[in-house]
């Protein structure tokens, strides 16, 4: 009979007990209040049948309106739901990284913390099966270090095809950074736990950190910004920096597949340009892995002519564009 290996199974009460939740939120004026209260419900209302409702940290980025809705909102769903309102605009990551502190602080039995967006698209019932994963691997490993992606089977279904596209080449591209970096320091980028035969999905937004690397990837201060400015970090970098910083540190990186909408009902994504946006994320890997102009060059061009942006004249510029700012910005910071 084949044995089958229960390393860090976690019943229900027990995961409840040891994960928290940190919801970053921020909805562009275009958004009507009905569809921001709508889409934080779909995001919030079923958290408290899975975890504790006190080690959920609702963060307002700045927007003072889905502040005053989601007080309107959380009392509603469950008594202990922590709402944080920031001031100001931070950026996803500046968010993130002050509801992390404020739940380490508040919650000394939690060691997995679940990153949600606020748009409906990361559901609450998925929860379980990533922190069940960290916990697997942790135990089943003896590390402590653990990240888990939660992948999407498609980038272009729920995002569009340009954004779909340029985020792959973007994770093809980090991917194959940090392998180099690795090697030259004799050591392996494990991609063991990677779900087989296709890009790692750096950039999904739904991830579950164990503690040890919430603490020094998440509520740290930045280690190294490169060209960008503070905020600009804080606004790019909730997802590439975050696993960067982790896969340098050694963590180990797990990816399990998750559900997406088909299309997404608000997206802060258009008030960013898409080349700086691209470009700007590019170099910055390339400039923290300490990465030549040449060889970030042979890496980009690697991967782009896969791409299916290459089948249209606009496509074929796009890609030309974040491949010169990248590099320039690159070539700026040696």
């Amino acid at each position: 009979m084949h044995e089958v290996n229960m390393h860090g199974w976690l019943d229900g009460e027990a995961l409840a007990e040891v994960t928290g939740v940190v919801v970053p939120a921020y909805f562009s004026a275009r958004t009507d209040d009905e569809t921001v209260t709508q889409l934080l419900h779909m995001t919030l209302a079923d958290l408290p049948r899975v975890v504790t409702p006190s080690a959920v940290v609702l963060v307002t980025d700045g927007d003072d309106r889905t502040a005053r809705l989601a007080e309107a909102l959380l009392p509603r769903l469950a008594q202990g739901m922590r709402l944080l309102r920031l001031p100001e605009n931070q950026g996803k990551l500046g968010a993130m990284r002050a509801g992390t502190r404020a739940l380490l602080d508040a919650h000394s039995q939690v060691r997995y913390l679940a990153y949600l967006d606020g748009d409906g698209d990361h559901m609450a019932a998925v929860v379980p099966r990533l922190v069940r994963t960290a916990a697997h691997v942790a135990q089943a490993r003896g590390v402590a270090d653990v990240l888990v992606i939660g992948s999407r089977a498609s980038r272009t279904r729920p995002m569009g095809w340009l954004r779909g596209e340029l985020e792959e080449l973007l994770d093809q591209v980090t991917v194959d950074a940090l392998t180099y970096t690795l090697a030259r320091q004799e050591r392996v980028l494990d991609v063991s736990c990677l779900l087989p035969g296709r890009v790692c999905d750096i950039s999904s937004g739904f991830k579950v950190y164990s503690r040890s690397l919430a603490t020094s990837v998440v509520a740290a201060e930045p280690q190294f910004t490169g060209t960008l400015s503070r905020s600009d970090y804080d606004h790019y970098g909730p997802e590439t920096m975050c696993v960067v910083e982790a896969a340098l540190m050694g963590a180990t990186l797990i990816e399990a597949q998750r559900p997406t909408w088909d299309g997404q009902p608000t997206t802060a994504f258009g008030e960013f340009r898409v080349v700086a946006l691209y470009g700007e994320l590019l170099a910055w890997v390339w400039q923290r892995l300490d990465i030549s102009v040449e060889n970030a060059a042979a890496m980009f061009d690697n991967r782009a002519p896969a791409r299916e942006l290459r089948t249209t004249g606009d496509g074929t510029q796009a890609l030309g564009q974040v491949r010169q700012y990248a590099l320039e910005r690159l070539q700026a910071w040696r």
